[in-house]
């Protein structure tokens, strides 16, 4: 008889023979058992953890001549035709090579015809996301009702790539990797069968190496059998499988800590030397930091740690060293490293280069401990600056003025004999002492340089004003009014913040508090008529005035509503 390899000897032939699926097995018994078995199943999960076995468990227990029963004999001509793949009345496809229309087509014509000699016709698509959509939408009618004996069950890794019309007519079972403790459990099991001298550490490598697949693991052992005969050690393992083992990456852990970057780079090159893949030791190194964060979070965490208790009490020691935010630095540079070395050919260099980083970085301080620091020097920094009185104490130390600023004295009268052009232009005209009285006609002379520093602050403001006329100067009240055709310039200069800038502004100039009513006129001359404003700031602000105008809030809200643009911008005639 030919030899036959660990994965096809050692498959499961029971239910209870499946490792880790105890939610599907339970229920898949019960629906036997009840005789609630459904017409069609989907079984989606990593590769190598029993799909496929479960799916032929399961037409065992359909077609058994004790059956149906959740506990198929496998001695029966049923059960072991179906064992070894020779059944009339359960047929295999593989999803990949016969995905075409006119292949699924067959299979509804076949489906008609009663089992041969079971009580069911069981049809197993593997991989069946790799069907074509022509083939899917050829099977959905004959999926929603099929014949009384006939049952469909399909097995993927890629459940999102099946249409939702097909998910929708069937039962999903979603399988789960198997647990390192599981899988090295059935690797100690095969061992004793077929007499294996294989160390603890050997088989943890081993189960470690299969990332959750039975099926893997058991390829591995029996690969590992043909290379070391009857006795395999972790170094045979480490040799074969080119793995990272776990002392290597604590030892790369206890250099970090100790910053010993000499050391690091000598590992490096070890591995690299012997030919270990860069990939595969950055990934191992992001777990080995994601076991110590979690045991950094709790000791109690350690049934999430996938290793044997002597590893977890190491790895929890080593998390003693380290903060919380030193290890996600770590994890997260090491995770950025692992992208770079899959875009570029210079690998070792980007590593070594990683490692000399996280070996000659400075210990991070923890947040809560800079939040206490800058307390503590806030404190400090309060008993060195004794509080003074009218003075209030800030964190900086410097004392606020609390008494009260001298108010601005008025601008000088126009006969005194000052250059007041340039010195408005930077607003440092020193004000005369404040009049005895506020009247129409001493308003009319500082009117230009009222212009003159509202243009300064804001061009729009000064524009809008020289199509008013100053009206009236009643107590503190100042009239300015607009011709009717000029209200849009009113309203604008009736807005908080223009008001309070005019208001200001002529407050200063005048040495008064002045309040300013905007009203509206029935005929009169503009302001720039009536008010001698000088020529060239007239002029001036025309050229300037449609610029800042489209500043307006208002004409932005215009141009948002109907996302339109400023093609050509022209001040208003008047």
């Amino acid at each position: 008889m030919s030899y036959i390899v660990f994965a096809r000897k050692w498959r499961p032939q029971t239910f209870d023979d499946i490792l880790g699926q105890d939610h599907i097995i339970t229920t898949l018994k019960n629906a036997i058992s009840g005789k609630r078995v459904a017409h069609a199943y989907i079984f989606t999960g990593p590769r190598g953890i029993g799909k496929t076995s479960v799916a032929r468990i399961l037409a065992k227990g359909l077609n058994c001549e004790q059956g149906p029963t959740p506990s198929p004999c496998n001695k029966c001509a049923s059960c072991t035709s179906i064992s070894s793949g020779t059944s009339m009345d359960v047929i295999e496809i593989d999803g990949a090579s016969n995905n075409s229309v006119d292949q699924v087509r067959e299979l509804r014509e076949n489906i008609r015809f009663m089992p041969s000699y079971g009580k069911h016709k069981v049809y197993i698509i593997d991989e069946v996301h790799m069907l074509s959509m022509g083939a899917f939408n050829a099977l959905l009618k004959t999926l929603e009702e099929p014949p009384k004996h006939a049952n469909f069950i399909f097995a993927t890794t890629n459940p999102e790539k099946v249409p939702a019309t097909v998910l929708s007519r069937c039962q999903r079972f979603d399988f789960r990797r198997v647990s390192l403790k599981l899988i090295t459990s059935k690797l100690e099991k095969i061992s004793r069968f077929e007499k294996l001298d294989i160390s603890s550490d050997a088989t943890f490598s081993i189960a470690k190496a299969s990332d959750g697949s039975v099926r893997d693991a058991e390829s591995v052992l029996d690969q590992l059998t043909s290379f070391c005969e009857k006795k395999i050690s972790q170094e045979d393992v480490i040799a074969v499988l080119g793995i990272i083992e776990e002392d290597t990456l604590a030892d790369i852990i206890e250099k970090l800590h100790k910053k010993d970057t000499q050391g690091l780079l000598k590992v490096i090159d070890g591995l690299i030397a012997t030919g270990k893949d860069i990939s595969q030791f950055l990934s191992g190194l992001m777990g080995y930091l994601r076991n110590m964060m979690v045991l950094k979070v709790s000791p109690q965490l350690s049934s999430v740690v996938d290793l044997p208790d002597e590893y977890i009490v190491k790895i929890g020691e080593q998390a003693k060293n380290f903060e919380m935010d030193d290890l996600l630095y770590m994890f997260y540079t090491i995770a950025a490293t692992a992208n770079a070395v899959k875009r570029s050919e210079l690998s070792r260099y980007i590593v070594e280069v990683m490692l000399i980083k996280l070996s000659l970085r400075a210990q991070m301080m923890p947040l809560s401990e800079i939040v206490d620091k800058v307390a503590q020097l806030e404190s400090d920094i309060g008993k060195r600056v004794p509080s003074e009185a009218g003075q209030k104490q800030h964190f900086s130390g410097v004392p606020e003025r609390t008494e009260p600023e001298p108010e601005p004295r008025p601008f000088p009268r126009e006969d005194e004999n000052h250059d007041t052009s340039a010195a408005a232009e930077t607003g440092q005209l020193e004000a005369p002492e404040a009049k005895t009285a506020l009247t129409i006609e001493s308003i009319k002379k500082a009117w230009p340089r009222v212009l003159q520093m509202i243009k300064g602050k804001k061009i729009s403001v000064a524009s809008y004003l020289l199509e008013g006329e100053l009206s009236e100067a009643k107590g503190s009240i100042v009239t300015i009014g607009f011709p009717k055709r000029f209200n849009f310039h009113r309203e604008s200069l009736e807005r908080a913040n223009n008001k309070k800038l005019v208001e200001e502004t002529i407050s200063g100039v005048l040495g008064h508090n002045v309040l300013i009513d905007f009203t509206t006129l029935k005929d009169s001359k503009p302001a720039s008529e009536t008010t001698e404003a000088a020529p060239e700031i007239d002029e001036e602000l025309e050229r300037e005035a449609a610029k800042d105008t489209f500043d307006e809030p208002m004409i932005q809200s215009a141009l948002d509503i109907f996302d339109g643009r400023i093609v050509k911008g022209e001040f208003p005639p008047r």
